[in-house]
């Protein structure tokens, strides 16, 4: 493992480290066979994922190098070919700069386009004309992973575009993700990574967390979440029992999104959920007609970190509307969606089971799929009044189309945090670089064979 802070002869000897390697065949990773470029993998999500892609590669042959952040990243990677950066934010950029230049991987694979030292990443590949592969929870789940270009979500290349119209459907049946349940073991993942990096992360290194928080806090936020997710276990299941009874497509459903979601950042335009909370729900009281209801989901994984419970009924007491506000932290997010009247979100990809259920769809901020043909895209400033009226719903074909372009253009069957999930999911990214890496060797083939005709026409 070579360690790396801001001194420039340091990564010196880490680019002479890593052109020795290459040279004898691509480090211990490799064995017996020849490498086919070169893939420089950052941070990825909490657990051993990496470790296990960074070794999937390597047997394709492939030259794999690991920047490591933190304890906690260290935790989870390959003891070989791995770089220890433990400088800041400035001594970041400034090192990745001249690292491109000098080892010019073919791929920058990364988890979370909007992280602080990814975004970095991204600006420099993109000068440099290196290609970044973006890994995000995947858009529709369960069962896939998102692998974009560049970027996800609102960075990624699809984000408001829809397909063409002369794309015609696939003639198989739409894969159908496997249900992998891999909630615990990401948490459990997730408790071990942040508990590492917090107790052992030194000096500059903290400049670069994506997420900041007290550990002592954060162990009461998931204690109170697990006492949460059982105390609340009946009262949930009676109220969607008796929404599905009751008040098919009568009650409007509003997912709030975690508050330390990088969706929540620039992509938000200025809205939080509190903010959503209490806008949404002065609009249902004055404009909304009266034989329906509102419906906020808090996230699983906000549960236990946030106090929307009260504040919710509060506001619902205040504004006279009690008997119509509901508030629940669990159960199906398409089977509720399947029923509602329609869809609040300020960017969730929760949007996507709205466009599938056909159902009508407020978007806030910027999303993925934030196009006007198939949601009410706000930009920032939503009309909550005329929306509850809004019958606004892409036609079957469409959404149709739409969806399966998506998860052809941006998914990949597999799981983060499941043990066959991961091996699915390394399965499918390593054909995504080596589709890319076959057609840009057919391209210069193709370059080479021009030359030659030219050639041969003016001999």
């Amino acid at each position: 493992m070579k360690v790396v802070t801001d001194n420039t002869s340091q990564l010196r000897q880490s680019l002479t480290l890593l052109d020795q390697l290459s040279s004898a065949g691509s480090g211990s990773c490799s064995k017996g066979r020849s490498v086919s470029g070169r893939v420089l993998l950052l941070q990825g999500p909490v657990g051993p994922f990496f470790k296990r892609l960074q070794r999937h590669f390597a047997s394709e042959g492939m030259d794999v190098w690991r920047v490591c952040f933190n304890p906690g990243d260290l935790l989870y990677s390959c003891p070989e070919n791995r770089i220890y950066f433990r400088g800041g934010f400035a001594d970041w950029r400034r090192w990745l700069r001249e690292f491109l230049g000098s080892s010019r991987p073919d791929v920058i694979v990364l988890f979370g386009s909007e992280r602080p030292a990814h975004r970095i990443a991204r600006q420099l590949a993109g000068r440099l004309g290196i290609r970044v592969l973006s890994l995000e929870e995947g858009y529709i789940r369960p069962g896939f992973i998102t692998v974009e270009e560049s970027g996800n979500n609102a960075s990624s290349p699809l984000a408001g575009v829809l397909p063409e119209v002369s794309l015609k459907p696939c003639d198989e049946p739409p894969e159908v993700g496997t249900h992998y349940k891999s909630l615990g073991r990401m948490s459990s993942y997730g408790a071990v990574y942040y508990g590492i990096r917090s107790l052992l992360s030194i000096g500059r290194q903290k400049q670069l967390y994506h997420r900041r928080f007290e550990l002592l806090q954060e162990c009461f936020c998931w204690g109170r979440n697990v006492y949460r997710r059982f105390a609340g276990q009946g009262k949930n299941f009676t109220i969607i029992q008796g929404l599905l009874e009751h008040w098919d497509r009568r009650f409007f459903l509003v997912p709030l999104q975690v508050s330390a979601d990088s969706n929540m950042q620039a992509a938000a335009l200025g809205w939080n959920s509190i903010r959503l909370i209490s806008t949404s729900m002065r609009s249902f009281a004055a404009a909304a007609p009266l034989h329906t209801r509102l419906v906020f989901k808090i996230h699983p994984l906000e549960r236990g970190h946030c106090d929307y419970l009260s504040f919710i009924h509060e506001e619902a007491q205040r504004l006279g509307v009690s008997d119509r506000v509901d508030i629940i932290d669990t159960g199906s997010l398409g089977l509720l969606a399947r029923h509602a009247a329609g869809m609040i979100t300020i960017n969730s990809t929760s949007g996507l089971s709205a466009i599938h259920h056909g159902i009508p769809l407020l978007v806030i901020g910027k999303a993925v799929y934030a196009n006007p043909v198939l949601a009410v895209c706000a930009h920032g400033q939503p009309d909550f009044d005329h929306f509850w009226t809004c019958r606004h719903i892409a036609a079957p074909a469409v959404r149709r189309r739409y969806l399966e372009w998506l998860k052809r253009e941006a998914l990949v069957a597999g799981d983060f945090y499941v043990e066959e999930g991961m091996k699915q999911a390394c399965q499918g990214l390593s054909e995504k670089v080596l589709v890319h890496s076959l057609d840009e060797s057919a391209e210069v083939v193709t370059m080479s064979m021009e030359q030659e005709t030219r050639r041969a026409s003016i001999i």
